[in-house]
């Protein structure tokens, strides 16, 4: 009977222990499933990193250039191939070259007396080779050349003349403006400077060696920056006016672009129309150069940009988005999502809306026009693949901003904003052909001579005679 007790005792004993094993088997098994899941999770995020990294990748791949961003077309290190479906451009349906009606030009003979005449007379007969010297010579055809010559430069002597008035006084006569220094460079050569150096982006030494060569006369690099720096502070005045007159526009384009100066960035803001230029020179891209250049903003012009931020906090009476830039970012999103029928519906909206713009638009055009928007917007595209919802719902957000020129024609409110990427690329040039600017005060007097000379270029005055009315002033 007591085996029998002992023999149950260890059966039990040995039963807890199984179950222990058994437990402590399941529990690690269980740990072992909780584990496999974490890690298949893992595995599963890690793919679908690889998978996003990898359309990343793809997109980074695709070719950046003036046709699909907001690059400018200098920094295309290659021509974009064109494609059918893609381009921004429609066939106008005209062929190539001068249009029915254009007036061209070519060199025209004039009528005027001749400055000089050259008579080219035959010595002898090409038939037989008899002398010709006693035969009187008849007028036959007559070729006119164009040319030009050098002018010497003008050398003026201004004299203090002297009189002693009876009461014992002696009175000189005062030199004018310009003439304070022994000797002076004259309007005539200070707007030569000025215009070789800022219109042409003739660097410094260049224009020192262009004065020698042709003029003789010589001046130092320092001088030609002493002159544009006198220069740009006469222009102070007419600058004014330009801010005043933009302010007082019905339309205002606005643009920045970065130029270098002693190695760093530095940023020109424009503000234009199609009579008026105002380039500043900044070293912030943000508000405070809005507001240093435009304190009040455009309370009474519409405001033709980019949608950069800056430019939409611009105080302004209406704001309207560049269609253009819209249509580069579309395209982007069409060559790496071409599956994305939105991003195709959106683009011929817009084509749509430019092409009826260049008509008379009617209200009822307008309005299909502003209902095709509101459905395409509808969409939720917040799950879409790459930049395209960030776009949409900044679409979303602007609204109003989108197809403001069909809505006041009268105004006539450009679609896009290339006057301003035009009216701001001679930065570009500037810096490319001349190097980068090495002051503060280089930059600003550039963008402040180039503004008088771009604005009297867009009102049919002669620049070269502004230059020389600025400089005399």
């Amino acid at each position: 009977m007591q085996s029998l007790k002992v023999s149950l005792e260890e059966e039990k004993r040995l039963s807890k222990i199984k179950d222990a094993i058994i437990a402590a088997e399941k529990w690690k098994n269980v740990k072992l499933k909780k584990a496999n899941t974490l890690l298949q999770k893992k595995v599963n995020n890690g793919l679908a990193t690889i998978a996003k990294l990898k359309e990343n990748l793809r997109i980074a791949k695709l070719p950046k250039n003036s046709s699909n961003s907001s690059r400018a077309p200098s920094t295309d290190l290659y021509k974009p191939k064109r494609s059918k479906d893609l381009s921004l451009r429609e066939k106008s349906g005209k062929k190539t070259g001068g249009q029915p009606g254009h007036k061209g030009t070519t060199l025209a003979f004039s009528t005027e007396t001749p400055d000089e005449v050259i008579n080219h007379i035959p010595d002898f007969c090409s038939e037989c080779g008899r002398s010709l010297a006693s035969i009187p010579a008849e007028l036959g055809e007559v070729h006119q050349q164009v040319d030009i010559k050098v002018p010497p430069p003008v050398l003026i002597n201004h004299q203090s003349m002297i009189k002693h008035c009876t009461c014992g006084k002696c009175n000189k006569g005062a030199f004018p403006k310009g003439v304070q220094g022994r000797v002076n460079y004259g309007s005539g050569l200070i707007a030569l400077v000025v215009n070789l150096s800022v219109r042409q982006y003739v660097s410094y030494e260049r224009v020192v060696e262009f004065i020698e060569d042709l003029y003789k006369i010589h001046i130092s690099e320092g001088t030609v920056a002493n002159i544009l720096k006198r220069f740009a502070i006469g222009c102070d005045g007419k600058i004014e006016e330009i801010k005043d007159g933009l302010q007082a526009s019905k339309v205002v384009c606005a643009d920045e672009t970065s130029g270098k100066l002693d190695g760093k960035k530095i940023w020109f803001h424009v503000y234009q129309n199609d009579r008026l230029t105002f380039i500043g020179a900044h070293r912030s891209r943000g508000q405070i150069a809005q507001q240093t250049f435009f304190p009040l903003g455009f309370p009474y012009s519409v405001l033709v940009h980019d949608c950069l931020s800056m430019q939409l906090s611009t105080p302004a009476c209406l704001h309207q988005i560049c269609n253009v830039h819209l249509l580069r970012e579309l395209k982007a999103f069409l060559e790496a999502h071409p599956k994305i029928e939105w991003s195709k519906q959106l683009i011929r909206l817009i084509k749509d809306a430019i092409d009826l713009n260049k008509k008379d638009p009617k209200p009822t055009e307008v309005a299909k026009i502003e209902d095709r928007l509101t459905k395409l917007l509808k969409q939720n595209m917040g799950k879409a693949p790459g930049k395209i919802p960030a776009m949409w719902k900044r679409l979303n957000k602007h609204k109003d901003k989108i197809f403001l020129f069909l809505k006041y024609p009268e105004l006539k409110i450009p679609p896009e904003n290339n006057s301003s990427e035009r009216a701001i690329r001679n930065v570009k040039v500037k810096v490319k052909v001349s190097g980068q600017f090495k002051s503060d005060d280089g930059a600003k007097d550039y963008a402040t001579i180039r503004s008088i000379i771009d604005t009297a270029n867009k009102q049919g005055i002669n620049i070269h005679e502004e230059l020389v009315s600025i400089a005399q002033a």
